[in-house]
């Protein structure tokens, strides 16, 4: 009778043994903390919502996020300090990346891209990898995807501008990047720069001539009120670079980082269809109000007048990838 109990004991045990074995391994959690200088409803901030959204949804109860915007946690600066040192996961970078690594420069290289095909196909492809291994190595960050600030446009108070000429001795204002001021210095404009801020006011006085930004930031914030000229140059394009700690992401398992880098680049294709959509809205409700003059520029004028921009951003992104660039910007 002991034995039967002591064999029938040894075989349950053995039965739950097995049956521990058949069952699914635990999905490991993952928690990331996620933060943006910029307020919830920019372009930057949403491409790292919408990553986080995506996560949730494949994931579930098995994904948590720690997310801030709006400099909750600091400045720009702030945020590429805390995403170097690990005291927050991911983060979006906009033009200050190029203070992380110099090779971001060549987003100043004027009409590198003509649409949003372009940047599919140089981001998405080899010199998206480029990229990302020299940021890699130069500060130690992963990135995850290239989402989208948006293509810049041109508009002034003195005529309509369709090539290099026309922008002769025009005072715009343009931000504080050495290459944005070399590009108009050498188309023969005025450039002058000035906080973000102040722009609608020097516009209405008169202090400037002209702006250079993205279509949302024009119409979100009146520019185009206080001005009698739209030059659709798409002269340079800014991507929204999302980073995240590369120690952080070694740390992850092959699986979450296969998910975290597929949310991430579904996130960025999300975000590039949203700004062709906003910048089609928007240029439709500026025609349609007929206050403001649109035309095109005549683009093959404008690269011819570039060389010596080029020549100058390949001094600080460095000579092999400035060259890969081109090329790959040149070829159909």
């Amino acid at each position: 009778m002991l034995n039967s109990m002591k064999r029938l004991a040894a075989g349950s045990l053995l039965l739950l043994g097995a049956t521990a074995l058949a069952l699914p391994a635990m999905t490991e959690e993952l928690s990331l903390r996620m933060s943006s200088p910029s307020p919830a409803t920019t372009m930057d901030t949403l491409l790292m919502q919408t990553m986080a959204d995506k996560l949730k949804d494949k994931l579930g109860d098995d994904f948590k996020s720690d997310f801030h915007h709006s400099a909750a946690l600091g400045d720009e600066n702030v945020h590429m300090q805390q995403i170097r040192t690990g005291q927050i996961d991911i983060t979006p970078l906009g033009s200050d990346a190029v203070q992380l690594n110099p090779a971001w420069a060549v987003f100043e290289l004027p009409f590198l891209f003509g649409d949003r095909a372009d940047v599919a196909r140089l981001l998405d492809g080899e010199i998206g990898e480029k990229l990302r291994q020299s940021m890699r190595e130069k500060a130690g960050l992963e990135v995850l995807a290239f989402g989208e600030i948006g293509f810049r446009q041109i508009t002034n108070n003195v005529r309509p501008i369709s090539k290099p000429q026309d922008l002769s001795g025009v005072k715009i204002r343009v931000p504080g990047s050495q290459a944005r001021m070399l590009t108009f210095k050498t188309f023969g404009a005025n450039p002058v720069t000035l906080n973000y801020g102040e722009i609608y006011l020097a516009l209405q006085s008169g202090t400037i001539d002209g702006q250079e930004n993205p279509l949302n930031d024009i119409v979100s914030n009146s520019m185009h009120e206080v001005q009698s000229y739209l030059s659709l140059s798409n002269h340079v394009y800014t991507p929204v670079t999302l980073v995240m700690n590369g120690a952080r992401f070694d740390g992850l398992s092959d699986d979450q980082k296969a998910v975290v880098k597929e949310a991430a680049q579904a996130a960025a294709a999300d975000m590039r269809k949203l700004g062709e959509q906003k910048d089609q809205e928007l240029l439709d409700k500026l025609k349609a109000e007929g206050k403001i003059a649109i035309n095109e520029i005549d683009r093959a004028a404008f690269q011819a007048e570039s060389a010596t921009i080029y020549a100058s951003v390949e001094e600080i992104a460095g000579a092999d990838l400035t060259k890969a660039v081109l090329e790959a910007a040149a070829a159909d």
